[in-house]
């Protein structure tokens, strides 16, 4: 049981040093808002979009990710707005992450069919650790009911603010984009040192070959297959998702791979991480998606001890008739 306690505590004590593991989402271009604030407004008119991730459903106390998000596309103005929560659970202690933020992107046209833009993100965050579910030294050695550690004080919730910007070249064909998370470096040590958050730089895009579509202007696709890519890194740590969709009048399917066989950052320890199905459906002439994804955990971890990760992404736009028949530079894959 004392092994236990001491594994506990350890782990309360890393959460301070753990500043590479931001949230993440499979269905990241599900999260536009979140992957690249140039992504605001790059819609018809209103957009809504709700995420939940919980992975390892197979350990006790796994993470699980909320979040839910609202742009605009002000046409006029050739901006988009928006507005976005997230809330993050992670382990034992049920560190929990809180942000709230707001985004503003600016398109300028290219050409007729291409555009680049430009986005920038604000948000205010806060977190705090569950200490009443740890178990402290001045426990072990006066054996003090839970909740009651005076060490427990040392551990106090942190507000900050976090920075971040990104751009997108958008076409009708082909995207790509970088953005770069916490620019401000914001301190989130919750044991009262000063321990900057370093920069997280996400580089993403891919290409969509359309098969068939309809309509005036050829507006209404009906069939495509998309390739695309999301590369991550902060401070030696990376990442990389690479897959494609193929989607047809309802449906959307695809299959992802995450991780970067060419790379060890420990003897024996390949960077493998897991593979992922998505599923998709659209229902028609109502711009309203949901999508599905499981991902299979091929690490050291294993799917026997994980039980992988399930994700949920919903979105819902709201446009006017003459706004939904013309074209717009979507052509980011939907899920």
């Amino acid at each position: 049981m004392r092994s236990k306690h001491i594994i506990s505590i350890l782990m309360a004590l890393c959460f301070g040093k753990l500043l590479a593991q931001d949230p993440q989402f499979t269905q990241f271009y599900a999260a536009p808002l979140y992957l690249n604030p140039a992504f605001t407004g790059l819609t018809y008119e209103h957009r809504f979009t709700a995420n939940y991730r919980n992975q390892w459903t197979g350990v006790k106390t796994g993470y699980s990710t909320l979040m839910a998000s609202y742009d605009y596309n002000i046409t006029s103005l050739k901006s988009g707005i928006g507005g976005f929560v997230l809330q993050d659970r992670a382990g034992t202690s049920n560190l929990a992450t809180t942000m709230g933020g707001v985004n503003y992107a600016y398109s300028a046209k290219v050409n007729k069919y291409s555009e680049f833009r430009m986005g920038l993100m604000l948000a205010m965050a806060q977190k705090k650790l569950d200490y009443t579910t740890l178990i402290f030294n001045d426990q072990l050695i006066t054996g003090a009911a839970p909740g009651s550690s005076r060490d427990a004080r040392n551990v106090q919730s942190i507000n900050y603010a976090d920075v971040g910007a990104g751009v997108l070249y958008n076409t009708n064909i082909f995207w790509c984009g970088a953005s770069a998370k916490h620019l401000n470096k914001p301190n989130t040590s919750l044991s009262g040192n000063v321990v900057p958050t370093p920069v997280s730089l996400s580089v993403h895009g891919g290409y969509r070959f359309i098969m068939s579509a309809k309509g005036s202007g050829k507006t209404k696709i009906e069939e495509f297959i998309s390739a695309s890519a999301n590369f991550r890194q902060q401070q030696k740590y990376s990442q990389l998702d690479i897959g494609a969709y193929y989607f047809k009048k309802v449906f959307n399917f695809g299959l992802w791979y995450r991780g970067l066989p060419l790379k060890k950052y420990k003897t024996g320890y390949p960077t493998r991480e897991s593979i992922a199905i998505l599923i998709g459906l659209e229902i028609p002439d109502k711009n309203f998606r949901v999508g599905y994804s499981y991902d299979l955990t091929i690490s050291h971890l294993g799917l026997n001890t994980t039980y992988g990760a399930h994700e949920l992404a919903i979105v819902y736009e709201i446009a006017k008739k003459r706004k939904r028949t013309r074209r717009v530079l979507v052509s980011c894959p939907k899920f």
